[in-house]
């Protein structure tokens, strides 16, 4: 920890009070450095305020300098930390051990002052350059967040400008999804484990479930009338539409380089499948459908049963749950259905919150 006067922080740890005298000699100008005579005493040193560098000797009663390196490296916060070890003249072995358990160096003895300097200097900068190479890829990492969410909700306002359905719909979907997501992780539910990043991405990608419907030719999406069958045939392809929309994207940037956009494909491909099969596009059932295919399914039906159609009206929120708990087991995950039953009372307010609005509407984001 960098402090008087911004001068980095060396703890230098040795059981002889000559060597501890002559390192902090030769350390002091440049350095603010701490002195120990045993390992105890540095670690609790370390629990007020952590070093810079720790320079270590090995040989010492009690606690050894093996012993304060496993220590250092089990915490968390100590872990970056370069440690130095101070060795006798032959011993190889020692240096070995050191270096497993995470050493960075080591200082011969007897103990030469331009070289520990030299020494403490290079690993004080090669720190310093590692902590602000990570301050760039956080920096690089948070800016290319933003623009992913960026483009994500342009995709989602094209979804909705090409769509009878409204932004609305999607911002409520959106929030559906979030709710059910959230709830799994709460559960912890053996057959349902959600780790945060994939509960993200699934927040992030649910708005694009319709993407696909921007290749449905305008007299079947704009039809102020129920479908025909044929006509239906053509609406379902959507998904498939979807998904080869995003394929050329997975294909560039490799298969496990984006998670969101995987997750993404999952819910525009998988969104209108159905728990015994008989869904579309591929007809897979059961288990075999993503956990985030299954989640917008609960998402996108019970807003459409909510919401007006030009072939229906809406359903109250009341009706709507007892169709999604009469298709459990058949259109919807029954267990799924079953873990979200009492967050699925807070879709009523979130319907009353974000009303249609057939005007031109900007959607915004949602994320955990």
């Amino acid at each position: 920890m960098i402090q008087d006067g911004g001068k980095p922080t060396v703890i230098v740890v040795d059981d002889e009070a000559t060597n501890l005298s002559f390192l902090k000699e030769i350390l002091q100008d440049e350095f603010n450095v701490r002195l120990s005579p045993s390992g105890e005493r540095a670690l609790a040193f370390m629990e007020k305020s952590a070093p810079d560098l720790l320079l270590l000797d090995i040989e010492m009663p009690g606690m050894n300098g093996y012993d304060v390196i496993r220590a250092v490296k089990k915490r968390e916060e100590w872990r970056e930390i370069p440690i130095l070890i101070l060795t006798g003249q032959e011993d190889r072995e020692g240096e070995e051990i050191a270096f497993n358990l995470g050493a960075v160096d080591y200082i011969r003895k007897p103990i030469s002052a331009g070289v520990v300097k030299a020494r403490v200097r290079l690993h004080m900068e090669l720190e310093n350059h590692r902590k602000n190479l990570e301050g760039l890829v956080e920096t690089r990492t948070e800016q290319l967040e933003k623009m992913q969410d960026a483009i994500l909700n342009i995709l989602a306002n094209m979804t909705s400008f090409r769509d009878n359905e409204t932004g609305a719909h999607i911002k409520r979907t959106t929030i559906y999804a979030k709710v059910l997501i959230e709830n799994l992780m709460k559960k912890r539910h053996q057959h349902y484990q959600v780790d945060p990043k994939y509960a993200d991405s699934v927040v992030k990608s649910a708005k694009l479930h319709d993407i696909g419907k921007v290749a449905i030719p305008d007299s079947i999406l704009f039809k102020p009338a129920k479908l025909t069958v044929e006509e239906f045939e053509v609406i379902k392809k959507h998904s498939v539409y979807g998904a080869f929309i995003l394929d050329s994207a997975i294909d560039e940037l490799g298969g496990d380089t984006s998670l969101f956009l995987n997750v993404a494909r999952e819910i525009i491909i998988g969104h209108h499948e159905k728990w015994n099969g008989s869904g579309y596009p591929a007809g897979i059932k059961g288990d075999s459908i993503p956990i985030s295919a299954r989640i917008m399914a609960i998402a996108d039906v019970y807003d459409a049963l909510i919401s007006e159609r030009p072939y229906k009206k809406p359903f109250t929120h009341e009706v709507a749950m007892n169709i999604i708990l009469k298709d459990a087991g058949t259109h919807f995950d029954p267990t799924l259905v079953e873990l979200s039953l009492d967050v699925m009372e807070s879709f009523r307010d979130i319907a009353l919150m974000h009303k249609d609005d057939h005007s031109f509407e900007v959607y915004e984001g949602i994320y955990l």
